[in-house]
């Protein structure tokens, strides 16, 4: 029967194709026309497509499979002011009519009518053929419009009811991601992969979820289900190297990567993990080496970049480290990080003026961390003083939230002392250590050598 159906099909496309080419008239009944409008369609050829569907209006203006057809053609061109058109002609013949009310909803949905393309939807009964792909459309429809919890459900209705569709079940896992609870995810997982043993999409991120909670031994054990599932399956050879890194099994961590480069090759994410483990035992030129693999194959890999960069550093090769780090920043101007060791770098060569770059660079960044205000008031320190940095980051310092009271207090003393404003300054300390005593025991070794470290404890607070 499926060979008498396939010698059907190819008959169709070759005899319609022939009358194209000839200019000749042939006939085509209603299913002829239908199997030729959806090979053109499904293949993407829109041309014949298109030809194939004016000749079966032509025929069969009123035949309502064909001119389903032609919307869902003019739906992918984008036309849908004409596609609606056909469609709210037909829905005033048929209103029950599944069919015609799929496409309506497809229509509504590129409008951004997503609730009323829902409301459409819900005509549709459970005994009908088109129910499984109004619980998929209804579930997409609920994510435009971020309702994660029913676009769950739809999809979980879906999974439950129907055959597995891997989009459907990846839908479904962005829905329990998004909503944040892992704990529901892995219980819904593990009720799955008892219907679903040999699903190596469920197993992976099953393992991903437990990876979350740093359950390390459980995330193994479903990352090796997931790959005696599917043994090419490069996702879980690469979250098993996170977790062999986070236990610090380095070496078997390198393993998993390298398997990875092997199925998939090249694979920059894999080739970078494996300089990095490298970087972990201490082995730097084959770290560097993987590195520069890593950036060849992905250019704009930013983090490849700025560990060559860091290596660099750290052998005083400055040159190098500069000019890897400038390809880091030219990714990404925004990581304050680069911006840090392009301000040490620069501090190591004396070059203030692109330190005073490269800080008002950080200050630009919005919201700092307390980490990196501590950085940029030791460099205010270690080059000459200068009044308009010192000047910008005041304020910067002084916008900080009050839960950071004692912190700022006690920089901008740090920064009003390095002004000579000593008043000033003293008079900050004294605020930081009235508001917080232990902030002397936490800064006094971070700033070992500014004056009246040492007698803070003994003064008069007023």
């Amino acid at each position: 029967m499926k060979d008498n159906f396939q010698d059907f099909f190819s008959d169709s496309i070759i005899k319609f194709e022939s009358m194209i080419k000839s200019n000749k008239f042939l006939f085509f009944d209603t299913d002829e026309f239908e199997s030729i409008i959806i090979y053109y369609l499904e293949s993407g050829n829109s041309s014949m497509a298109s030809k194939a569907i004016k000749m079966a209006v032509e025929q069969y203006p009123n035949n309502t499979s064909i001119l389903l057809l032609k919307v869902e053609a003019l739906i992918f061109e984008d036309k849908i002011e004409e596609a609606e058109k056909i469609i709210d002609s037909l829905l005033e013949l048929d209103k029950s009519n599944s069919e015609i009310i799929i496409q309506k909803s497809r229509i509504l949905s590129k409008r951004k009518k997503h609730s009323e393309s829902i409301n459409l939807l819900k005509k549709i009964n459970k005994d009908c053929e088109f129910y499984s792909d109004s619980l998929i459309m209804k579930g997409k429809e609920y994510l435009f419009m971020d309702d994660f919890k029913n676009a769950k459900e739809k999809f979980i209705e879906h999974i439950r009811d129907f055959e597995l569709d891997y989009a459907v079940l990846n839908n479904l896992l962005y829905c329990f991601d998004t909503l944040g609870n892992s704990d529901d995810t892995i219980n819904y997982l593990n009720d799955f992969l008892e219907q679903n043993p040999y699903c190596e999409v469920a197993w992976h991120q099953l393992g991903k979820q437990y990876f979350k909670k740093e359950l390390f031994k459980e995330a193994l054990t479903a990352f090796d289900f997931a790959i005696i599932s599917d043994d090419s399956f490069v996702g879980a050879y690469l979250e098993m190297g996170k977790v062999l890194e986070k236990l610090n099994k380095i070496n078997q961590a390198i393993e998993q990567y390298e398997i990875v480069t092997k199925i998939d090759d090249p694979n920059p994410f894999a080739l970078y993990r494996i300089g990095c483990c490298h970087n972990k035992l201490g082995n730097t030129e084959l770290a560097s080496s993987f590195f520069n693999k890593t950036v060849v194959e992905d250019p704009i890999h930013e983090n490849a970049w700025m560990s060559l960069a860091t290596i660099h550093y750290k052998q005083k090769d400055y040159l190098e480290a500069k000019n890897h780090l400038i390809k880091a920043i030219e990714i990404d101007s925004e990581n304050i990080k680069y911006w840090e060791l392009y301000c040490k770098i620069n501090l190591d060569i004396n070059n203030n003026e692109e330190v005073e770059i490269s800080f008002k660079e950080i200050l630009s960044l919005g919201s700092l961390s307390l980490s990196t205000l501590i950085f940029l008031t030791k460099t205010l320190t270690q080059i000459p003083f200068n009044e308009t940095l010192s000047r910008e980051f005041l304020v910067k310092i002084e916008a900080l939230p009050n839960s950071l009271l004692s912190e700022k207090k006690y920089l901008s003393y740090i920064i009003l002392h390095n002004s000579n404003q000593i008043n000033k300054a003293n008079i900050s300390l004294k605020e930081a250590y009235f508001h917080n005593p232990a902030i002397y025991d936490y800064f006094k070794d971070i700033f070992p050598t500014i004056p009246q470290l040492d007698v803070l404890k003994n003064m008069k607070v007023n």
